[in-house]
């Protein structure tokens, strides 16, 4: 989509609030108010965010809107606000907004009330966010530590100058969820060497993990829906992540093609693992637990390069280690641990990679903090607020 830019014409002095679905005019607002903490890739994320909210608008079904606020014909304020089937908190429908922008308390007061309202006459009750869709450019939460960290694709980020957060609390938006985001595993983990013989670990080419689309969602939506407070997963969430697979694939190169395998001789299933591997196919950014006998996939370990790099023209060296998921079965054959040295093991050697974040890791829940906050330290924080609405 080229750009295509349309000023929204409110002549009134007071402040207003109005919605649109003309993207020539939400490409106008995001150009004048969305704030990306590298100015390299606003265009890139204006774009992102108007192809995604064509192809929503063009759904008669899909319930979203686009909310703006103006005073003396000056943009004061946005926001989306959307009830998607597909995401789940705590395991219930949960209508969300993201995006949000506000100069102003009465801009932020005047943007959530109409976002309130949407989602009372769909009935619902309940009101949670920021939540950025797609998350290839936006992500979950509200930052309020860690701006010096570069830009990652499906990483929330904000104006650390903002007041919307303290906005929000004053309209009775309460913290439900603190997130962390955390120097993705800098040291093997020793636990790694345990790892049961009857788990063998691979990489895949895309079209193979394609081909694992319903195992994955299946793992994803026993571990995830009835678990996470935040699951903003399904069939859109992989079809997301395997463009960007693709994507990338079309920048990642072999950096090391003379390197000696044995080097990682001693971790258990490295040898395996690279034996059965193609270096010019797989996807080397995520990584598979089959159990041996039965052939059933029990774990996965999906990281995004760092797609902000490739939009900026920089080599993808970045990673974004973006989901884990161990069936509850497996859990204790040092699956993870396995999944996160083989895979750091061979895409930093191989391909180059040399910064990997975990990311969005949920502060209950308990097993994720025990297993990774050992081996690494916080990069960012957000967090989620959530509302409550009343009848009228």
């Amino acid at each position: 989509m080229e750009i295509s830019l349309e000023k929204p014409i409110v002549k009134v002095k007071e402040l207003t609030v109005a919605s649109t679905r003309k993207i020539s005019e939400i490409q106008y607002i995001l150009t004048e108010l969305l704030y990306v903490p590298d100015e390299r890739l606003k265009l890139v994320v204006v774009l992102e965010l108007a192809d995604y909210l064509t192809e929503k608008f063009s759904k008669p079904d899909y319930k979203i809107r686009f909310f703006y606020t103006v005073q003396n014909e000056i943009l004061t304020g946005f926001v989306i606000c959307q009830i998607d089937d597909e995401f789940k908190s705590y395991g219930k429908p949960c209508p969300t907004f993201g995006w949000l922008h506000a100069k102003n308390f009465l801009s932020c007061k005047m943007l959530m009330i109409e976002c309130e309202n949407f989602i009372r006459q769909n009935n619902f009750r309940k009101l949670r966010g920021p939540m950025n869709y797609p998350k290839i450019i936006g992500g979950i939460g509200w930052q309020t530590e860690g701006f010096s960290s570069p830009m990652m694709s499906g990483v929330a980020y904000n104006d650390p100058g903002s007041n919307v957060l303290i906005y929000l609390k004053e309209l009775g938006y309460k913290i439900d969820t603190k997130y962390s985001c955390v120097d993705a595993f800098v040291k093997i983990w020793t636990k790694g060497k345990e790892l049961d013989k009857s788990i063998i670990i691979r990489f895949l080419p895309l079209d193979e993990i394609k081909a694992l689309k319903g195992q994955i969602l299946n793992l994803a939506q026993q571990s995830f829906y009835s678990v996470l407070a935040d699951a903003a997963g399904g069939q859109s969430r992989f079809d997301e992540i395997m463009e960007i697979f693709y994507q990338a694939s079309k920048e990642v190169h072999i950096i090391n093609p003379n390197f000696d395998p044995q080097t990682f001789a001693d971790m258990p299933g490295f040898l395996d693992t690279w034996n059965a591997a193609d270096l010019e196919n797989i996807v080397s950014t995520s990584i598979f637990a089959f159990d041996r006998p039965t052939g059933e996939l029990v774990g996965v370990l999906m990281a995004q390069p760092n797609l902000f790099q490739l939009w900026a023209g920089e080599p993808l060296t970045h990673m974004n280690v973006d989901t884990v998921i161990i069936k509850k079965e497996y859990v204790g054959k040092g699956i993870f641990s396995a999944l996160h040295n083989i895979g750091k093991a061979l895409s930093s050697a191989v391909y180059g990679y040399n910064y990997y974040e975990g990311t969005t890791i949920w502060a209950n829940n308990d097993r994720a903090i025990k297993s990774i906050f050992p081996h690494s330290s916080p990069l960012r924080t957000h967090y989620v607020v959530q509302k409550r609405i009343l009848k009228k």
